[in-house]
């Protein structure tokens, strides 16, 4: 077993009622298949997460120090930590 643990931040975090989760998958997961586990497992997050069923590029996904672009989610394997991140305004 793989077990993959989830950060969230800010409103993600605070709808989740946790800042972090832990998933646990047979092999190692893609970013696609940890962000299923996710929704899955916190469905209110589906509404910010996704947009016309497919994720929202608004939301930022790191697998441990690395920024993974959506087109990359499906081959992009997991071995232990994801952060999500909310979009960022101000400027």
């Amino acid at each position: 077993m793989v077990k993959v643990e989830v950060r969230l931040f800010a409103v993600l975090r605070e709808l989740a009622g946790e800042g972090s989760i832990s998933l646990e998958f047979a092999c190692e997961p893609t970013v696609d298949e940890v962000l299923g586990g996710l929704i899955s497992s916190k469905p209110v997050l589906r509404p910010l997460l996704m947009k016309e069923g497919r994720f929202n590029d608004r939301y930022k996904v790191l697998v441990g120090k690395d920024l993974v672009f959506p087109e990359d989610f499906s081959r992009v394997r997991v071995s232990s930590k994801v952060a999500v991140l909310p979009p960022v305004s101000g400027g």
